[in-house]
């Protein structure tokens, strides 16, 4: 989201169209594109360093005037504090500090084989070190860099390993893993591409502080260079992504390198339906979990080829298309640039986690169970409870149909407990069909009818479904989702047009109406809020407990696209004695008034200046002044 002017700010549109012509010149005139990469890198660090000189430079002569001349200082002051405000202000916006990645720390002697393996994989591909291993409970793997001084560097490497992935993976799978990661640093031109992912990296983080904490110099500087320097770098880190798969392929073999690449993809969702959505049945029986996920992880070894959803989960990955939104190319184009056909893995045996953690596999998967455990405990028993009181409400509802026939709301509502709550969803079925035939103009019901039908492989839930899409507009994208995964699994791709079409359809209008509330500026429309006494009162009575807070507008801006879906913004002035930095406001007015993430929330600042006096025009806008 974006307030204020935007004057330097780039659209999606501008960035991909510069990021096109980028990847032309990269092809055809490498020598430039690198020059004016670096170029433009060196730009953004001298300037950095220019305004820190100054800095400095005014915080020297500030010092040396104390202690020479402290009368002139006196005589100066009602401009010595000139100075002194424009070196706090470039000073502490660089003073940031980036948080180290999370996770279980791995040491050698806790799993000699896996650091084998990768002084292995670094010997072939030379890069930097990791000074960390750390293992997490995500699916994932990373190699990434921490700056322990902020934009002054002094850089930790950290490789990052996701126990699930690790669980999903053979071992020589893995090993391509391990040898992508790597090759970020070494594949290539390994010096300049290094240091340009690096900067990437910190650029990004930089310009997020920026925006968030304020400091004008570095704002405008950074909404024109941010930008740029991210489509000029985009260019490149596309290109790494490639040539870490070749380095992949190169060292373990082109083959366990597309396993990979599709199981990346795939293994996540394999592990949902395998074990997680397993385990969170139990909690309508269970007060806590009777079975720990990480430890199931990694006894049940995955058998892609048994797996019913295999087929259709691969066609949809093959089916995404490289964007520029993302510096990964899309799977398809990444089997095709190491030759390899989208063909899933048909052995099993131990995984990557059992052979390259050894016995320290189970110590830590016991270590993010218990830790699991404990965070889930509160939310596992809620859930319990809430599944006990909806088992006693279809108990209810189930009496009550059987003395006489339940209205629409009740009817509904037994269907969807069934359909939710029963070892068999498919017992749902016979009363969603039932209650069609007295409410044939419920579109949830047409949806349900459609999900069960193609569940037990019957065509007529396409056309419940295209009903329901018809019905309900919010139905169209799951509906269309739901028939092109049964079609595809049945190989019936040319038959999948129509609900593509009108997913695309939805598509576009959603990101039409996420693209109009994703800017609020000075030139736009605005309504009154349309809230009720009692909201408003609630909003004041919140704001009353931050008390550095001055004034608080709210309206609506005036959108086309979806119009019944308000677009509010708030927009909130510190008193004038407030100090207060804008992220740190930022967050406790969504904390404290309880925000709605839909609710765009911006704090006064310079650049707003425009927006904030066409609000305060709309009749109504102002609902709280301290």
């Amino acid at each position: 989201m974006k307030t204020g002017g935007g004057r330097n700010a780039m659209t999606e549109q501008q960035f991909e169209t510069l990021v096109q012509r980028l990847t032309e010149r990269a092809q055809r005139q490498p020598l430039r594109y690198r020059l004016e990469l670096l170029g433009l890198a060196a730009i953004g660090y001298v300037y950095v360093l220019v305004l820190v000189v100054i800095a400095l430079a005014f915080s020297i002569g500030i010092a040396v005037i104390c202690l020479l001349q402290p009368i002139l200082l006196v005589k100066l002051l009602k401009v010595v504090w000139l100075p002194v405000w424009f070196a706090w202000s470039v000073l502490s916006a660089l003073w940031i500090r980036f948080d180290p990645p999370q996770g279980r720390e791995l040491k050698p002697a806790e799993a000699p084989e896996l650091f084998a393996e990768i002084a292995r994989i670094r010997a072939a591909i030379p890069g930097p070190a990791p000074h960390h291993v750390l293992i997490t409970e995500d699916f994932n793997a990373a190699v990434t860099e921490h700056a322990r001084l902020g934009p002054l560097g002094w850089w930790r490497n950290y490789l990052i390993l996701g126990l699930p992935m690790m669980s999903a993976l053979s071992p020589d799978q893995f090993r391509a893993v391990l040898a992508h990661e790597f090759g970020h640093f070494g594949a290539g031109d390994s010096r300049m591409t290094g240091r340009i992912y690096r900067m990437r990296i910190l650029w990004g983080r930089l310009q997020g502080q920026f925006e968030q904490r304020g400091g004008f110099f570095f704002r405008r500087f950074f909404a024109w260079f941010g930008p740029k320097f991210n489509a000029y770098s985009f260019v490149m880190a596309r290109a790494q992504e490639y040539a870490a798969d070749a380095a992949s392929a190169r060292l373990v073999g082109a083959r366990p390198a597309a396993e990979a690449l599709m199981l990346a993809r795939l293994g996540s969702a394999y592990q949902q339906q395998q074990v997680w959505q397993p385990l969170w049945k139990r909690v309508r029986d269970e007060a806590q979990p009777s079975v720990l996920p990480n430890a199931q992880l990694l006894q049940a070894p995955p058998r892609y080829t048994e797996w019913g959803e295999a087929g259709s989960q691969l066609d949809r990955a093959l089916k995404v298309r490289t964007a520029w939104s993302d510096t990964h190319p899309a799977l398809v184009d990444r089997l095709a640039a190491i030759g390899q056909a989208p063909v899933l893995p048909t052995e099993s045996g131990p995984s990557a986690a059992t052979v390259f953690l050894g016995a320290s596999a189970e110590r830590i998967a016991r270590e993010f169970d218990e830790r699991w455990k404990a965070d889930i405990a509160e939310p596992w028993r809620d859930l319990h409870q809430r599944r006990q009181q909806e088992q006693q409400e279809l108990a209810d509802l189930d009496r009550a149909a059987a003395e006489q026939p339940l209205e629409c709301e009740a009817s509904y509502r037994r269907a969807s407990l069934t359909e939710l709550l029963h070892d068999d969803p498919a017992d749902a079925l016979p009363q969603v069909q039932q209650h069609l035939e007295r409410f044939p103009d419920d579109a949830g019901a047409m949806f349900m009818l459609g999900r069960r039908l193609l569940a037990r492989d019957d065509d007529a839930g396409l056309d419940w479904l295209t009903r329901a899409m018809q019905a309900d507009a919010e139905a169209i994208k799951p509906g269309a989702e739901l028939a092109w995964d049964y079609l595809m699994k049945h190989g019936r791709e040319a038959e999948t047009e129509p609900f593509v079409q009108a997913w695309r359809e939805r598509e576009a209008l959603e990101q039409q109406a996420m693209a109009e509330r994703a800017q609020f500026v000075a030139t736009d429309d605005y309504l009154g809020h349309a809230l009720d006494e009692a909201a408003l009162d609630t909003l004041r009575t919140a704001s009353r407990r931050l008390r550095w807070l001055g004034t608080v507008w709210l309206v609506r801006k005036k959108v086309t696209v979806f119009p019944d879906r308000p677009a509010w913004l708030l927009l909130a002035k510190p008193n004038w004695l407030s100090l207060i930095r804008q992220a740190t406001a930022l967050a406790e007015l969504r904390s404290t008034l309880a925000l709605d993430p839909s609710i765009t929330v911006a704090v006064y600042s310079s650049d707003l200046k425009a927006l904030f006096k066409k609000v305060r025009k709309v009749d109504g806008s102002l609902v709280y002044r301290a």
